[in-house]
């Protein structure tokens, strides 16, 4: 019978000898973060979702990964609402470049899920939807996306048309007076 030898990488800081560009890189703080989209007056587009038992891990608790599909159903159900067959088959339409979310707090079966979403930035072939996961009044997720208009067939962004931005200009939304 052979043994089977496992390394462990171990995490160091940086020393002083090290050149330029090794060791840990800071981390980088995420882009002008507020807790104004922890509040339900945050959002203007709603989407609902139940909690199901799948979604729980062995504690009880929702699992970390149906966060993101509770998000994906507001996005989705968000983006086709304003521009219907963006989301799906091949052409043009949308494509999820980046998702950071953040688990405020725990959910727990049975649950509804109100998926709160709005529009934070708007760019030239993308925009950035800010979105909150809430039980009743109680926010436990957070996120923003950032989602790109895409040929996949040639495989590359485009601008967005101005149908498009029209219909996300609506749903762009300041945080509430006084955060």
């Amino acid at each position: 019978m052979s043994s089977i030898e496992f390394r462990f990488a171990r995490a160091r800081l940086s020393r002083a000898d090290d050149p330029p560009g090794c060791g840990p890189s800071p981390r980088p703080q995420p882009e002008s973060r507020d807790s104004g989209g922890r509040l339900r007056a945050s959002y203007r587009f709603w989407t609902r979702d139940l909690v199901r038992f799948q979604d729980l891990d062995r504690l009880g608790h929702v699992n970390n990964v149906s966060f993101a599909i509770y998000l994906e159903s507001g996005r989705v159900d968000l983006l086709e609402t304003l521009k219907p067959g963006s989301t799906v088959g091949r052409g043009i339409g949308w494509v999820i470049a980046r998702l950071e979310l953040d688990f405020v707090g725990e959910a727990h079966y049975p649950a509804e899920v109100d998926i709160g979403s709005r529009i934070l930035r708007l760019g030239r072939s993308s925009c950035v939807i800010g979105q909150g996961l809430f039980i009743g009044s109680r926010c436990f997720g957070e996120a923003q996306n950032v989602c790109v208009w895409f040929d996949t067939t040639k495989g590359k962004s485009l601008p967005m048309p101005m149908d498009v931005r029209d219909a996300l200009g609506a749903y762009m939304q300041e945080d509430p007076v006084g955060l």
